[in-house]
């Protein structure tokens, strides 16, 4: 036990004298992992906000379904039935002109009284309010309203033909004037509808079904193509970045072997350890990537910090959208993972430096 604490404050002592000889390459591979590092900082700080940004989407936008006015209760509950079988659906709420009376009042706030009067003849339309299990399924949601919105003006639209045509039926039993309005009426009615069946979903067509389909389609894959697109750009320069630290920290540990090769043959030759001479350029590379991840965190500590600032002082608008994380908060997260970073990639360095000259 004595023998293994005595070994371990050796290989400490020699990496840390190590890192001390080196100077000037051991500053340049602190800075090629600072550099990493905050590479790694940045595209993490940015990616957690942009997902907070989404998640805060998610709650506030969801997808509308706007009813026409002609479409009956039994019509309703029937297009509610279609809506449930939506996948990645969670929530369905309906609104009815009243409630959607009484949300405008809240909005308007103290000038609330702008739509008093408006109860005997309300103009707010009937709605269906969607919450979905997330942005990334809203194209497709949005996909399948559209379909059903198709299917149930074609069912409505039969619906509508068949009733007049029950009514023209009727009608011709009065008189045989009656009977040739009926008829000419029959001919026009369902010319009209057929003509209207096969625009159905053109530009310009008016739905008297599903009225209108709002949602933020647009604002929500712009955020997704944003996130998407800084989480594959950090991962590249990151990669990059992780072998020109690897390198120079392999060509700084290479300066201490080339020094210390002749006692490392000597070693090898009394019976040490490959591991017993390898640890001290282990922990060398080690020193070497955590000091770099630390000077890095500190950068990023204050510069975050001072960034959001900044922008919520410039724009303040931001606030309404991305509510940025607090710095000790994210920073409690991201240092651990860059400290380990830094220490692997000391770990690589500082192994690939010394094998060939293990094999004596």
């Amino acid at each position: 036990m004595i023998m293994k604490i005595r070994s371990l404050k050796y290989h400490f002592k020699e990496g840390a004298k190590s890192v001390m000889k080196n100077g000037l390459m051991s500053f340049a591979s602190i800075a090629s992992v600072t550099t990493c590092a905050f590479m790694l900082i940045l595209s993490l700080c940015v990616a957690i906000n942009l997902d907070g940004a989404l998640e805060k989407i998610e709650e506030t936008i969801g997808v509308s379904v706007y009813i026409g006015e002609d479409i009956s209760e039994e019509e309703i509950k029937e297009l509610f039935d279609e809506l449930q079988k939506v996948p990645n659906v969670r929530s369905i709420d309906y609104v009815s002109k009243q409630d959607a009376l009484e949300w405008a009042k809240e909005e308007w706030g103290d000038e609330h009284d702008v739509l008093s009067g408006l109860e005997d003849d309300n103009p707010f339309p009937r709605s269906f309010e969607l919450a979905i299990n997330g942005v990334k399924y809203q194209r497709q949601v949005i996909s399948d309203i559209e379909r059903i919105q198709k299917n149930f003006e074609k069912k409505i639209l039969e619906y509508r033909i068949k009733e007049e045509e029950h009514i023209k039926i009727l009608l011709e039993n009065y008189s045989e004037d009656d009977k040739i309005i009926s008829e000419q009426d029959k001919d026009e009615s369902t010319k009209q509808k057929s003509s209207e069946e096969i625009l159905i979903g053109h530009e310009g067509y008016e739905y008297i079904g599903i009225d209108k389909i709002r949602h933020a389609k647009t604002e929500s894959d712009i955020l997704l193509a944003i996130n998407n697109t800084v989480r594959v750009s950090s991962v590249i320069i990151i990669m990059i970045l992780a072998l020109i630290s690897v390198a120079i920290i392999v060509n700084t540990i290479k300066l201490t072997v080339y020094v210390r090769k002749n006692e490392i043959n000597i070693m090898k030759y009394v019976g040490a350890t490959d591991w017993f001479i390898r640890w001290p350029f282990v922990i060398e590379g080690i020193i070497i990537g955590i000091i770099g991840s630390i000077i890095a965190i500190i950068i990023c500590i204050f510069g975050y910090s001072e960034s959001i600032s900044i922008i919520y002082e410039k724009v303040p608008i931001i606030k309404n959208y991305i509510d940025f994380k607090n710095t000790f908060d994210i920073f409690l997260a991201i240092a651990p993972v860059t400290i380990i970073l830094g220490a692997l990639l000391g770990v690589i360095g500082s192994v690939n430096s010394i094998k060939r000259h293990l094999n004596v």
